[in-house]
């Protein structure tokens, strides 16, 4: 297979069947995506945990059934671990966009190449500090055309901050928006800082799942899907990829409107409040 080559350039046409071609012609493929990335996710080095490569997965193939569409970011890449399945996970025709000020080219390249991506789609790196795509002009050319974004860049507050404002350009309308370290130990102004931003800006983003190190936010229009994917279809979707999680909606919508996700608790794949553990509300 040809080498998704970086910096504009495009996947050829003689690659082998993608697992994203296989989604497009299967509908029942979604799960071929998942294995595929299992057997290359050992030799790419960074921090992408089981838990939530099961989450991106179910809910980069809620997107497909679907319908969403559209191009791809994330900010910090490392080697590359985690773009990996976003390129599997990518259309045809769309961008997806690499930021790092440490870019280290051949490893992401390596990883991409093993991700096999479907062909058409382009990947463009962004070698800088994220605080300057505010003035890259990619930022006016996908403006709302984002169907994921993950950020994982500098985990200061106020380059959270920042890297959130940047995310409120690009993100679509049923994007999803995804933040790494949310509830880490080591990285408290993370959290506060994602939830200081939604707070103040309650018409661009609603927090609708946490877990596993991740947030997850979705345009308050359209974050009703994204809910009723957790509850209808998230538990189910992770043990078929064959994590022993559960998915918890601990209270009303009127107090919190999110769901949970973590390790197994209490034989549950679903669990509601302590005073009803089967009420689910949202």
């Amino acid at each position: 297979m040809s080498h998704p080559h970086l910096s504009d350039s495009r996947a050829t046409d003689n690659q082998r069947a993608s697992a994203a071609e296989l989604m497009q012609a299967d509908p029942d493929a979604g799960a071929d995506i998942y294995s595929a990335y299992q057997r290359i996710a050992g030799g790419i080095e960074g921090w992408f945990g089981e838990g939530a490569i099961a989450v991106w997965d179910a809910l980069l193939d809620f997107q497909r059934r679907s319908r969403v569409s559209g191009h791809m970011l994330e900010i910090g890449v490392h080697h590359g671990k985690s773009a990996a399945l976003m390129a599997m996970h990518a259309q045809p025709g769309a961008k997806v966009i690499l930021v790092d000020h440490q870019l280290k080219t051949a490893k992401i390249e390596r990883a991409l190449s093993a991700a096999q991506p479907a062909a058409g789609v382009e990947f463009i790196t962004v070698h800088g500090d994220s605080r300057e795509l505010g003035v890259n002009p990619l930022v006016v050319q996908t403006y709302r055309q984002h169907r994921w974004i993950h950020i994982d860049g500098e985990h200061s507050a106020g380059a959270m901050t920042n890297d959130m404002r940047i995310a409120n350009q690009l993100l679509a309308s049923d994007g999803v928006l995804v933040i790494d370290d949310f509830f880490s130990w080591l990285y408290p102004q993370v959290t506060e800082a994602v939830l200081r931003y939604v707070r103040q800006n309650p018409d661009d983003f609603s927090l609708f799942l946490c877990g596993f190190n991740k947030a997850y936010l979705a345009r308050p229009h359209y974050v009703h899907n994204y809910l009723r994917f957790c509850a209808e279809e998230l538990p189910e979707g992770l043990q078929a990829r064959g994590q022993e999680t559960t998915v918890g909606k601990t209270t009303y919508p009127a107090e919190m409107n999110v769901f949970g996700v973590g390790p197994r608790f209490q034989g549950k794949a679903l669990r509601g409040p302590d005073w009803e553990d089967t009420l689910i509300r949202y």
